[in-house]
């Protein structure tokens, strides 16, 4: 009798005795003799080429990481700058209005040398108000857009602000003109009188950025004091209404019942309306 792991198996007429493998042998075995996926032919062939090609390939999954932590850092270069904006906007109109300071100390001690080389004109005005237009005059004659033209002081707001002179004509009426001025600092509008002419001084101011002057300006209430002071007098006003205008309304800036007009934007961080502060001259004194 033969053992129960052999049995007989037809070859050429001939009986062969074959092992029974154990199962896990027999697994082996299998997997041993199937065919590879990444030979040639067969139906796994071509999900294998599939799998392995393109981004999903070593290489090209390196070149994507690289990619997306290069625009990752990108991202985060611009985010830190536009957080940092006000704070080096600020500094830059702070260097700029300590140049302007130095600039109209000086236009205070030319124009000075002016006053006396017409004083004979000036004295023949016996009415305040005639001598303070003259002199207004006078010093306005020089005066070109980015010069220093005086101190804006606000009391309550705890301002204090050179005062940029602006473009004149045409260009005065348009934001565009005086976008880099207004970076230093409150600028006048050079279409408007100067202070103590008859009409109104009319200065523009940001709010929110290169150092913000006119921030608080919705702050002032009636009665408000504000202080223009020129190399030729001191000038006081008084609030008399704080408002809000569309953008494109220029009339505001010739109002002759009014001696001052600040303008900015309202709502903070928008253009949408401009806030209008509206004053009267209350008195002035000759330097």
């Amino acid at each position: 009798m033969k053992p129960p792991w052999e049995s007989a198996s037809l070859s050429h007429g001939r009986v062969a005795p074959r092992r029974i493998l154990p199962y896990h042998e027999a697994v082996d075995e299998r997997l041993a003799d199937t065919p590879s996926p990444s030979a040639g032919g067969g139906a796994n062939s071509g999900v294998s080429a599939v799998a392995t090609s393109g981004d999903e390939t070593p290489h090209g999954s390196g070149r994507r990481r690289r990619m997306v932590r290069r625009l990752a850092n990108l991202l985060l270069v611009v985010g830190g700058l536009v957080l940092a904006f006000p704070f080096w906007s600020a500094a830059y109109a702070r260097v700029a209005q300590d140049r302007l300071e130095r600039r109209y100390a000086e236009a205070t001690v030319s124009f000075a040398a002016v006053r006396r080389a017409n004083e004979q004109e000036l004295a023949a005005l016996t009415r305040p108000e005639e001598r303070l237009n003259a002199l207004a005059a006078l010093y306005g004659r020089d005066l070109k857009p980015g010069d220093p033209l005086g101190h804006l002081t606000i009391p309550r707001l705890h301002l204090d602000r050179v005062v940029i002179e602006g473009a004149g004509g045409r260009e005065g009426l348009s934001p565009k003109s005086d976008t880099d001025l207004l970076r230093k600092g409150p600028v006048h509008y050079g279409t408007t009188a100067l202070p103590g002419q008859d009409g109104p001084f009319a200065v523009a101011g940001h709010r929110t950025t290169y150092g913000a002057p006119f921030y608080h300006l919705n702050e002032l209430r009636q009665g408000d004091e504000i202080v223009v002071e020129t190399p030729y007098a001191r000038l006081t006003y008084r609030v008399a209404k704080v408002t809000t205008v569309a953008p494109d309304d220029v009339s505001v800036l010739y109002d002759r019942g009014y001696d001052l007009i600040l303008t900015t934007c309202t709502p903070l961080y928008s253009a949408r309306r401009r806030l209008i502060v509206w004053a009267t001259q209350e008195g002035f004194a000759f330097r």
